[in-house]
């Protein structure tokens, strides 16, 4: 018999990886909460639900994620002709512009119904996120002398690496969210038979 407490745990674990995921989204590791939130579920079941296996596919994939991202906005601005401070500074301003479009997301949310809260939530972050990183890639380019034109190009292979970073991160963690609630959920589970 499922327990009111179970549904609220489980209800609870799933609200926290979809967070986990969206955040992956803005460039924050939402991965790690992902990662978290299947180790608990699995410690609660006996290490069986994740078995702990898949504990270490998850922390794999979660390493992968996070240097990744990482690795591949740092790879944008150089490929682009930027410096490895440049990319330090692409991903100072893509957390930046992510942590201030999020505070104006529910704004734009609240005046646009469901459609503005999707945009609002995710979209207006996102943008930032990406806006950020190229402006902090241009601006520490141009500092450093970079003709305009450098600079431009370097920002934009910031912005680049970075929605890369972004999406792989969200992949993976979208992947051990779905393994996750495969394994709660299959024959056996906490609703199955």
């Amino acid at each position: 018999m499922v327990t009111a407490l179970l549904w609220v745990g489980i209800v609870l674990a799933i609200a926290v990886m979809v967070a986990g995921v969206v955040a992956c989204l803005l460039g924050i590791p939402g991965s790690v909460a992902v990662l978290l939130v299947a180790f608990v579920l699995s410690a609660c079941s006996d290490w069986q639900r994740p078995p702990a296996w898949m504990l270490l596919l998850f922390l794999a994939l979660t390493v992968l994620a996070e240097t990744g991202d990482n690795l591949l906005s740092a790879w944008g601005t150089k490929r682009y002709g930027g410096s490895a401070r440049g990319a330090v500074w692409a991903l100072i301003g893509g957390l930046g512009g992510a942590l201030l479009f999020g505070w104006v997301g529910p704004l734009i949310g609240g005046l646009g119904g469901p459609a503005g809260s999707v945009i609002g939530a995710v979209i207006a972050p996102l943008a930032g996120g990406m806006l950020g990183g190229y402006l902090g890639g241009y601006w520490y380019e141009l500092r450093q002398g970079r003709p305009d034109e450098e600079a431009r190009r370097a920002g934009w292979g910031a912005f680049l690496g970075r929605a890369a970073g972004s999406l792989l991160k969200t992949l993976l963690a979208a992947v051990m969210v779905g393994l996750t609630l495969w394994t709660l959920f299959r024959a056996g589970g906490p609703f199955g038979s």
